[in-house]
């Protein structure tokens, strides 16, 4: 664990080295997490913050700590958006890597997520908050101006910048001072398993009434809303590992209990590990599991964090529903052996 004086230097050598694994960075009482493959960011969280806006703020941080896992495998994340990986690469420096290169895809009738080519960036990314701007970086083509417009362009863009620059770097000390606990400067992480909190638990949402189907009282032309399929309740969940950096684990049939607290279109989960090859775990053995993840339309995307014997290990599940809302299958990765495969989960009666 290191103390912070310019936390950018040692995320440029990580890149520069070409390294994998996973930074976790402690402020006070907030925690966050930048994921490298083969020097390249893969995922970027810091609070509530994530993508451009978490490494924007861990990079105005004075007096963080951080440590280094390099045996933390990424798994693919979308929190970097397309938009934010060229202002990442040029105010920072700091390559990125493209979404879905380090997961399979969910085995089904078709993909959860369909490939889209990125969208070229404009030259002026709107919406986005610069804390640092003296990072060497690749500068962005723009159109050719005639001299006299070019020189007035260029003055009056950096004045504007320096002064946002100063205005923001102020605004996100003072908001990170304040949010800062009493006490939490003696809260360190451990450098021998360095792992995300697990999810507070969350009170129970109600559940989703039944969609409805459509009466004489809709409006010709207008469609009823959709509503989100409810998960809460107690699931069994069963992961068949395909692939495995230890051959033992391959084949394996891993069963656990689940119980599901859903608000909106979140959710979180605890549970347990109950079973391996079918046969049930003694108590003792029965290591806890955290979930956290997202409902979009029929597609499920969740991490989880499991409390191994050994170790914390992390990864992340992607599920579809069936029709009768009781299943859900799809696939899993974890940095468990690097093991992954197929998933499913069958909700308890």
């Amino acid at each position: 664990m290191s103390d912070n004086g310019n936390i950018l230097n040692f995320i440029h050598s990580i890149c520069a080295n070409g390294e994998s694994g996973r930074l976790e960075i402690l402020a006070g009482a907030i925690q966050g997490e930048l994921s490298f493959a083969e020097g390249k960011l893969v995922d970027a969280r810091f609070g509530h913050l994530t993508g451009f806006r978490a490494v924007n703020a861990i990079a105005a941080m004075q007096h963080a700590r951080f440590s280094f896992d390099p045996a933390f495998t990424p798994i693919a994340s979308d929190s970097i958006t397309a938009s934010e990986r060229v202002v990442l690469k040029q105010f920072f420096g700091i390559e990125t890597a493209a979404t879905g290169e380090y997961l399979e895809p969910v085995a089904a009738d078709r993909p959860v997520k369909e490939a889209v080519p990125l969208a070229t960036v404009p030259d002026e990314v709107e919406d986005i908050t610069i804390v640092r701007s003296d990072v060497p970086s690749a500068a962005i083509p723009t159109p050719p101006l005639p001299p006299p417009q070019a020189a007035r362009f260029s003055y009056r863009t950096t004045l504007a910048l320096a002064v946002l620059v100063m205005a923001v770097m102020a605004a996100v000390a003072i908001f990170m001072n304040r949010s800062q606990e009493p006490g939490s400067s003696s809260a360190v992480a451990s450098t021998e398993s360095p792992s995300t909190p697990a999810p507070a638990q969350q009170p129970a949402a109600p559940a989703a009434p039944a969609a409805r189907p459509a009466s004489a009282s809709v409006k010709e032309g207008k469609k009823p809303l959709s509503t989100v399929r409810d998960l809460s309740g107690e699931w069994t969940v069963v992961n068949s590992v395909d692939t495995t950096a230890y051959q033992s684990f391959k084949n394996m049939k891993i069963g656990f209990d689940l119980s599901i607290d859903q608000t909106g279109s979140t959710f979180t989960g605890k549970g347990r590990k109950v079973s391996e090859n079918g046969r049930s775990l003694p108590a003792n053995s029965r290591t806890p599991i955290h979930v956290q993840g997202s409902i979009n339309g029929d597609v499920i995307e969740a991490t989880f964090i499991e409390d191994g014997s050994a170790r914390k290990s992390n990864g992340k599940f992607v599920w579809r529903i069936d029709k009768s809302g009781r299943g859900l299958t799809g696939n899993f990765a974890t940095t468990a052996a690097r093991s992954r495969g197929k998933s499913a989960a069958t909700r308890s009666l």
